[in-house]
């Protein structure tokens, strides 16, 4: 399965390689039941191997799937071909978010739109009882109306415990977005994807992440460890009531944070309305 173009993959026929990463390959496919291009995630066949990885991707696949929301790429079906898992998505012809910050730095109100699209999911999401676990730039996408979109839902989670990422030091997620109870492997709720959207706001704010190192054992080191650099001492155009809505986001204590997605949200638009 190392070459899918042209393969049928179950009902969808393989297009185009869109996308590709350690854990997975995205697709761009085409489903001619309904007449419609679609996306869709390959597992790598390192992880499809362990039998307990594909009874997590079953299970967390119906969770996801369940999720509908104006903000959350929606998963369609899920199956296995060949003994690779698979997720299929919409298909969003559109970059991510970490593409559009690559290009420059947004407006207040931009910020505001896209943290306030982003944690309305998420709110919805945790009361669905559904963790992210990985809420980065890159896994959001941006259509061309500049509408964002939460995508791998459930993914982090499938991963977790799985041999192939035991012995790293590092818990599942992305260790510059991590929270600090997620980098030392404690058990998770929705505050700490809280924590990670207010590390997404503190770069879309600042243009720079809060904290740097060599190895992402000592990035997790600093989220645990360090006080958080102040925003305005890295961009001083930053006002200071948003200043204080990254600073709670970014608490290391989950009850000193906000307690929802939802409060986050509702702070922010607050503050850039003020």
């Amino acid at each position: 399965m190392n070459n899918l173009i042209g393969q049928h993959l179950g009902p969808y026929r393989i297009l185009e390689q869109i996308g590709s990463g350690g854990m997975a390959t995205v697709y761009k496919a085409y489903q001619p039941a309904m007449e419609r291009d679609v996306a869709i995630k390959v597992i790598a066949a390192h992880f499809a191997e362990e039998e307990e990885f594909r009874k997590r991707f079953r299970r967390e696949a119906k969770a996801v799937a369940r999720l509908e929301h104006a903000h959350i790429l929606p998963v369609y079906d899920y199956g296995e071909a060949d003994g690779r898992p698979y997720l299929v998505m919409r298909y969003l012809e559109a970059g991510t978010l970490k593409d559009r910050m690559a290009e420059g730095p947004l407006s207040l109100s931009d910020i505001n739109r896209i943290v306030g699209q982003v944690g309305s999911a998420l709110d919805y999401a945790h009361r669905m009882g559904v963790i992210h676990r990985d809420v980065k730039p890159a896994n959001i996408l941006m259509d061309s109306e500049g509408d964002a979109y939460l995508t791998d839902f459930g993914l982090a989670k499938m991963m977790a415990g799985s041999a192939k990422l035991t012995g790293t030091g590092v818990g599942i997620g992305t260790p510059v977005y991590m929270s600090p109870e997620q980098g030392q492997a404690q058990k998770v709720d929705a505050r700490s994807d809280v924590y990670s959207l207010g590390v997404m706001l503190y770069e879309l704010a600042t243009g720079h992440v809060p904290y740097e190192a060599e190895t992402p054992l000592a990035v997790v080191l600093k989220h645990i460890q360090e006080p958080l650099p102040l925003p305005s001492s890295v961009r001083p155009e930053v006002p200071e009531r948003v200043e204080r809505v990254i600073l709670r986001a970014m608490a290391k204590e989950p009850e000193d944070r906000y307690q929802t997605a939802g409060e986050m949200v509702r702070a922010l638009d607050g503050a850039v309305r003020a």
